[in-house]
C-alpha cells in the first residue's frame, strides 16, 4: 500500500511539476521585460485608442509608391449622426453586367470614366494618383465621393487652377462612374474658402487632359484596386446602380433610369446597337425607338414572365416600340408591340437585353 501510494504521489509531482514550471517562467518572462504591461509580449489590445498619426511613409523616386497609401482614412470629425462604428455590409451577390476595365464616356461635351469596381474599391486609388502627381488635397469626403485638390499656381501668371473629382454609383451595381471638373481664377480667393464647381468646367481641355490621365492611371492597375485596400467610409455611398429593371404586370417590364433625359436618349441608343438589335426607326421628338426583336437571347435566362408563359421556343421577330418617359426620379423605359398582340415573354426580354447592355 505504502509502494502504491509513492507512485501514485510521484505521478502526481511529474503532472504538476509543468503547471509550476509554466507559471515560473511567465512570472521571469515579466521580471526580465518580456511580459507584463510594459513587456515584448505584452496584451496590445486597446492601443489603438492612444494611437498617434505619423509622417507618411517617404518612398525614394526610383520606386513605385502606387502599392503604399492609407488604407484607412480618418476624417477629422464623424460624419454626420452617423455611427462612428459601422458594421461591413454582407458581400454583394456577383453581378454578371460588371465589366473588367476602364471606359470613358462621351456625350456632347461631357465625358466621364465608367470601371468596374465599387466606390469603395475605386476610392484608395484616386487619392493615390494624386499623390502620384505630388498634388495636395484641400478636400477628401469618402462618405461622398469627393476629392478637391488645392488651387495650384499656372508658371509665370496669377492664374490658379484647381479639380474636383467625384465619384457616383454607375448605371449597374458594382460598377461606378467618375467625374472631373475645373475651375481656375486669379488668386483672389483664400485657399480655405470653399470652392463652388459649376457644372461645366471652365477649361474643358483641362478636364479631358485629367480625366483622361485618371483613366489610364487606373486601367494600369486594375488588379490592383480589385484586390487592395477598400475604403469603409467610401464604401458608404449609395452602390444601388442608376438602371433598375421592374417587373410589374405581364407584358409591362419597364427599365427605370436615374440620369437625365438627354443622356438616357443616348445610352439607349447605344444599348440597342450593343445588343444588335435592329432598329427600325427613331423618333426623338416623341421619345420612341421602333425596333425588331425576335427575342433569340442564348445566353439569358427568362425573366419570371417569360418563364411563367414559356416564350422563347419560337424566334418569331416582333415589332416593338420602345418608349422613353420623362420621370421625377429620371426616365422610364416601357416596350409595347406594334401590332398590338401581346407578347410578354419578348417584352420581358427585351428590356432585360437593353439593361444588359448598357455602360
Amino acid at each position: 500500500m505504502l509502494l502504491a501510494s509513492t507512485r501514485i504521489d510521484k505521478f502526481r509531482l511529474l503532472r504538476t511539476l509543468p503547471v509550476i514550471w509554466m507559471a515560473a517562467s511567465f512570472s521571469a518572462c515579466s521580471w526580465l521585460g518580456v511580459g507584463g504591461e510594459d513587456g515584448w509580449l505584452r496584451d496590445r489590445q486597446g492601443e489603438y485608442l492612444r494611437a498617434e498619426i505619423t509622417a507618411p511613409m517617404e518612398i525614394p523616386p526610383t520606386l513605385d509608391s502606387y502599392t503604399i497609401d492609407e488604407l484607412y482614412y480618418i476624417p477629422e470629425e464623424a460624419p454626420g449622426d452617423r455611427a462612428l462604428y459601422i458594421v461591413p455590409p454582407a458581400p454583394k451577390p456577383i453581378d454578371s453586367r460588371v465589366r473588367e476595365g476602364v471606359v470613358v464616356q462621351r456625350f456632347g461635351e461631357r465625358a466621364w470614366i465608367v470601371i468596374g469596381a465599387t466606390s469603395g474599391q475605386v476610392w484608395p486609388r484616386l487619392r493615390d494618383y494624386w499623390s502620384t502627381e505630388d498634388v495636395d488635397l484641400h478636400v477628401e469626403s469618402p462618405e461622398t465621393g469627393v476629392l478637391e485638390t488645392v488651387w495650384l499656381p499656372q508658371a509665370d501668371t496669377d492664374v490658379r487652377h484647381k479639380y474636383q473629382v467625384r465619384v457616383e454609383p454607375g448605371l449597374h451595381a458594382g460598377n461606378s462612374e467618375i467625374y472631373v471638373r475645373h475651375v481656375s481664377d486669379n488668386g483672389e480667393r483664400a485657399a480655405s474658402e470653399p470652392t463652388q464647381f459649376p457644372d461645366e468646367s471652365d477649361s474643358q481641355e483641362r478636364e479631358n487632359v485629367i480625366l483622361a490621365s485618371i483613366s489610364l492611371y487606373l486601367a494600369d492597375r486594375t488588379d490592383l484596386y480589385r484586390a487592395s485596400s477598400v475604403s469603409m467610409l467610401a464604401g458608404s455611398i449609395e452602390v444601388q446602380g442608376k438602371a433598375r429593371v421592374v417587373a410589374a404586370d405581364a407584358g409591362d417590364t419597364r427599365l427605370e433610369l436615374r440620369i437625365d433625359l438627354d443622356r438616357a436618349w443616348s445610352q439607349l441608343n447605344q444599348a440597342i446597337n450593343n445588343a444588335e438589335i435592329e432598329i427600325l426607326n427613331t423618333d426623338r421628338d416623341e421619345l420612341v425607338f421602333q425596333v425588331a426583336f425576335s427575342g433569340d437571347e442564348n445566353e439569358e435566362e427568362p425573366g419570371f414572365f417569360g418563364r411563367l408563359f414559356g416564350g422563347g421556343d419560337d424566334n418569331e421577330t416582333i415589332n416593338f416600340d420602345i418608349s422613353v418617359t420623362e420621370t421625377e426620379q429620371g426616365v422610364s423605359v416601357r416596350a409595347v408591340p406594334t401590332s398590338g398582340q401581346p407578347a410578354p415573354y419578348e417584352q420581358d426580354l427585351l428590356i432585360r437585353t437593353i439593361n444588359d447592355n448598357l455602360i
